[in-house]
């Protein structure tokens, strides 16, 4: 991926060019000069004859409103225009006619103001045309964190790896994410730029290869750096944040003593002959760490030199020969040499995965009949490893039969399951075995072969119409339509300019309607989370191919 400044750069000399994509349509977004509205206008210069205005505004720093040189700014409007602003910050495009314009503003070393899922730039509608005032175009600046990494004696750790792990919502749920990673210099030096506002949590290690030392040493065998969170805990539980504001530099520094490493050894099975294993080391909170086993295939043994001591787990994979894949997950504790490690792969889960559907509407468009298509995808999540969420998605079957997709080498554990239909369809069940997967988890035994999942579709789904206020008034806000099935996402949909909104589609059934101004930061698959804004949700129960319509009060998230 590009550095921001690299990207920047790169549009920054190609002004003229084309996008290469069609931006969303938004409602129009208006600025006021006290900055209390999250909104766009913009000024116009007298009436020509051929009814042309003039786009004016400017880009300031939303810490300390002071103009910002160099700001990218772009409009979309039959095609693109782009140009950069000047010392004052101003920009001006001229010979716009009456109409909605997309703009954005970007620039490195900034991000967008309240919206940290833009990539770096703001963008928002604005409407051209008389009686226009100018618009001001607020940036983030970023956060930094820096320090040093030295031993107890002040001698500075030089090539120590250090990575920021932070608390983001994603999809509705908080998840931990690795934003940036880093390298101590020759001194010990660290520094990582490019931070949005938010609270990070900074590790350092594990080091390089441990060193050794002899019998006669005051600490005899090996040594080195184990991955340790700021200040001084071994584990993220015992770890204190570093809080980043808009434009706050924070200095971080950690004081490491050599820890005792030890050899870690074993041997693999199940394997196709003249096949090489792959062997990873994960910690408690399923951080792979770069102690890469030898493996040797000719007599299945492998190796570690040195790995502190600690609870991790060691995973193993590698093919049977026959286009399949064999693995193996082993948990360790560590807290002396360790040898006679025993791993045995076994064949990797494939789920077959069985669809029906049922069609109610006469003389349809029945895409799910045409040759090889599959009327759904599936996903299975696990949040069983440590602090990140792990996806798996259907694929088409290697082996022709009944089934038109599978899912691939599953490994062992729980998840829940996702089933997204392909077309004009809802899912009206989903089952393994005896198991509801739309209310229960799917669970997966090592090596076993568990029942094909069963999907059945209908096409005579609801449609939900409405409209969207506040004080009386329409507002821009979006929609979200929680079904009474827990594994099933709700269904999210803005509102146009006039606060009107359809939700088409939907599965017949009983839901709760809500609309709310920032649904990026509400945490709606967390129950205690979602339970104040459903208590002003409205209760609607759709019955196949039926037509509703209900009007919604806006409510604001974190009010």
């Amino acid at each position: 991926m590009f550095p921001r400044s690299l990207l920047f750069l790169l549009l920054a000399t190609n002004l003229g060019a084309a996008p290469s994509f069609d931006p969303p349509k938004l409602a129009p977004i208006v600025a006021t000069s006290d900055g209390t509205k999250d909104t766009a206008s913009f000024e116009s210069p007298q009436n020509s004859n051929d009814d042309k205005f003039t786009l004016r505004g400017t880009v300031v720093n939303s810490l300390t409103a002071e103009p910002i040189r160099g700001a990218l700014v772009q409009i979309y409007f039959n095609g693109q225009n782009s140009m950069l602003t000047g010392s004052d910050g101003k920009f001006e495009f001229a010979g716009l006619p009456t109409a909605q314009i997309t703009i954005t503003a970007r620039k490195p070393g900034f991000f967008a103001d309240d919206d940290s899922q833009s990539g770096g730039w703001r963008q928002m509608m604005a409407i051209t045309g008389p009686n226009s005032a100018p618009v001001v175009l607020r940036l983030v600046p970023e956060g930094l964190i820096y320090g040093k990494i030295s031993e107890e004696n002040g001698e500075p750790i030089e090539r120590l790896p250090v990575s920021l792990l932070v608390r983001a919502l994603q999809n509705g749920r908080r998840i931990w994410q690795q934003r940036a990673a880093a390298m101590t210099d020759e001194d010990g030096n660290f520094r990582i730029a490019e931070l949005q506002p938010g609270d990070y949590y900074l590790s350092a290690g594990p080091g390089p290869t441990p060193v050794a030392f002899s019998a006669k040493s005051s600490q005899p065998g090996a040594q080195g750096f184990p991955l340790v969170y700021y200040p001084a805990a071994s584990e993220l539980a015992a770890a204190a944040p570093i809080t980043i504001t808009p434009g706050k530099k924070a200095e971080s520094n950690l004081t490491l003593s050599p820890q005792p490493f030890y050899r870690l050894s074993g041997t693999v099975s199940g394997y196709a002959p003249g096949q090489s294993v792959s062997i990873q080391v994960h910690n408690a909170a399923g951080i792979h760490l770069p102690y890469g086993p030898g493996f040797d295939p000719a007599s299945g043994t492998f190796r570690i030199p040195g790995i502190p001591a600690g609870s991790y787990t060691l995973q193993a994979q590698g093919p049977d020969g026959n286009g399949h894949t064999l693995t193996a997950t082993v948990p360790l504790t560590v807290s002396a040499n360790l040898s006679g490690v025993h791993v045995i792969l076994l064949p990797a889960v494939v789920i077959p995965i069985e669809t029906r559907v049922i069609s109610a509407r006469s003389g349809a468009n029945r895409l799910w009949e045409s040759e090889n298509f599959s009327p759904v995808s599936v996903q299975l999540v696990s949040r069983d490893s440590g602090l990140f969420e792990l996806r798996y998605g259907s694929q088409p079957a290697k082996e022709p039969g009944a089934t038109a997709i599978e899912l691939q080498n599953i490994p062992p554990g729980t998840y829940s399951v996702e089933a997204n239909p392909q077309g004009p369809l809802y899912v009206q069940s989903a089952v393994s075995g005896t198991t509801n997967l739309l209310d229960s988890e799917l669970s997966v035994a090592p090596g076993s072969a568990p029942q094909p999942i069963e999907i059945t579709l209908r096409d005579d789904f609801a449609t939900l119409n409405g409209k969207v206020s506040s004080n009386d008034q329409p507002w821009s806000a979006t929609v979200m339509a929680f079904s009474e099935h827990a594994s099933t996402p709700p269904r999210i949909q803005p509102v146009d300019q006039n606060g009107a909104f359809q939700l088409s589609l939907l599965p017949p059934g009983a839901y709760k309607i809500v609309a709310v101004d920032h649904p990026d930061r509400l945490e709606y698959k967390n129950p205690e989370a979602l339970r104040k804004y459903l208590s002003n949700a409205r209760d609607v129960n759709l019955s196949p191919e039926q037509s509703a319509r209900i009007d919604l009060e806006l409510v604001k998230v974190g009010e």
